[in-house]
């Protein structure tokens, strides 16, 4: 492969911008899929307009890890990380930063959806929500000093290095030549055309069952249904929990590189951490960053794909015209508006897209988007922590959905339905809500379906769409649709 740059950049502080000839980001990280650190924000639906910017990172020189107990100390370190190199793109002309992928080195990692048992009034240890199965952090995240960035639709490729964590200007400089060396050694050899499929799942070793016995689910949405008619709530998110063995010749990473496959997703990500690996197909954007902007695109409603182009369109069209999606799809975007409102100037946020069919590998979604700007002195860490969890999978309003939630579901949801992403040194920012995310430890695999039931909903039909949501994740395993009820148990 041909090393010589295109763009070279080095910054008076330090940062060195080096492009390279192109290479296919799933060969640029295989070598690195079990090792502890290694992230791969991997917009793996190329069709997707969102999805344009892929990254990789490796050994982070700082890894900020805590429970849900210690979430204020946790944010309040991931800030403090942050701010201390908040100055370090000052200066970067216009011209290359107009060129270069967004994540140019800076905090990478998960916010799993127990932070909130730390962050707000909630009970924690109310049965049956005090079952924790995989006990791994709430919040796990590296600082990355240098990033490996694809850009899909230039079809450029970057190596960013910021030096850090050295003090001074000529260390962070000989740092940054140095990993910037160091990854062409590493990409010698990698091809630019994408690899080959994986082998098809080998046998579980458990089989894959739920915690929720059809019939309990139905029973659930029903229960929830009458929170509502009382006047209790407006909306819940309910969840299945699903959990296998992989088979001993199994890994998480090859586990995710047939995922992607299976259900290619703008906000895809694979993240290796110590002790536990996350493989997400998510197609939902929770908060971006950028200048002050901020954006997310909350999803609900959710039709399965069809079988021809006809039933397809068909299918489409019935979302589109649905009166309960769209009910349920405004009340979360409703609730995302005053959320953001916490951190963001007065009268500045605005809904320019409400309810956009959009389409995915196995199934239709209603998509909404919400913008804002960040109030003065107000950082992208503010929103996202006073956002948190994202509504689309809690409810309205979410204090209460969420204690539904624990009373409903009988094991932790851990890192599911929190968010993966970066924060830049530079305060741009993007994550995603993780959803069709399986999470891997040792040799069991987990991961959750769900959906947000309101007043009209009906407990057959919200129990299928969970089937729906899983499918890809399912079939990653090996697993079809209709195994699921010779194999399903009911657990804790």
């Amino acid at each position: 492969m041909s090393q010589t740059p295109r763009l070279r950049y080095v910054h008076p502080n330090g940062p060195i911008v080096e492009e390279i000839d192109w290479v296919d980001s799933e060969a640029a990280f295989l070598p690195y899929g079990d090792e502890p650190g290694a992230l791969w924000l991997d917009s793996s639906d190329g069709e997707h307009h969102t999805a344009r910017y892929s990254f990789i990172a490796r050994t982070p020189y700082t890894t900020l890890s805590v429970q849900a107990w210690q979430a204020q100390a946790g944010f309040a370190a991931l800030d403090a990380q942050l701010r201390q190199w908040a100055g370090l793109w000052d200066g970067l002309p216009a011209e290359i930063d107009a060129v270069l992928p967004p994540f140019r080195g800076g905090a990478a990692g998960l916010f799993g959806y127990d932070l909130a048992y730390g962050l707000e009034d909630l009970p924690p240890n109310e049965a049956p929500f005090a079952v924790d199965e995989l006990r791994v952090p709430a919040m796990v995240h590296g600082l990355y000093a240098t990033v490996l960035a694809f850009d899909h639709i230039a079809h450029r490729a970057f190596i960013i290095a910021t030096g850090l964590p050295e003090t001074n200007a000529a260390a962070r400089s000989d740092a940054a030549h140095a990993e910037i060396a160091q990854w062409k050694q590493n990409l010698i050899g990698v091809p630019s055309n994408a690899l080959p499929a994986p082998a098809l799942a080998p046998d579980l070793d458990a089989p894959l069952v739920s915690n929720f016995s059809a019939e309990r689910y139905q029973e659930s949405v029903a229960a929830t249904v009458a929170s509502i008619l009382n006047g209790d709530i407006f909306q819940a998110n309910l969840a299945q929990c699903f959990s296998a063995t992989l088979n001993a010749s199994d890994t998480a990473f090859e586990y995710y590189r047939r995922l992607r496959r299976e259900s290619p997703a703008p906000f895809a990500a694979f993240a290796r951490f110590e002790g536990f690996a996350l493989a997400s197909a998510s197609p939902e954007r929770f908060l971006r960053a950028e200048n002050g902007a901020i954006e997310s695109r909350p999803i609900k409603g959710t039709e399965p794909r069809g079988r021809t182009p006809a039933e397809d369109k068909a299918i489409a069209e019935t979302l589109l015209n649905s009166e309960k999606n769209h009910a349920e799809n405004v009340m979360i975007v409703d609730l995302l508006r005053n959320d953001l409102a916490k951190s963001c100037a007065d009268h500045s946020v605005k809904v320019p897209e409400l309810c956009v069919l959009e389409s995915f590998s196995n199934v239709h979604h209603l998509v909404s988007t919400v913008r804002a700007t960040l109030a003065a002195g107000k950082t992208p860490l503010d929103a996202l922590k006073a956002s948190f969890p994202g509504g689309s999978i809690t409810g309205a309003p979410k204090i209460r959905a969420m204690e539904i939630i624990a009373q409903s579901e009988s094991s932790r949801r851990g890192p599911s339905y929190g968010s993966l992403g970066y924060i830049g040194f530079d305060g741009r920012m993007d994550s995603n809500i993780i959803i069709r995310t399986a999470i891997v430890k040792e040799r069991t695999i987990r991961f959750h379906a769900g959906g947000g039931i309101v007043a009209d909903s009906q407990p057959e039909a919200e129990y299928i769409e969970t089937l729906n949501k899983a499918r890809g994740l399912m079939a990653a395993l090996g697993v079809q649709r209709q195994e699921i009820s010779q194999t399903e148990a009911v657990r804790g």
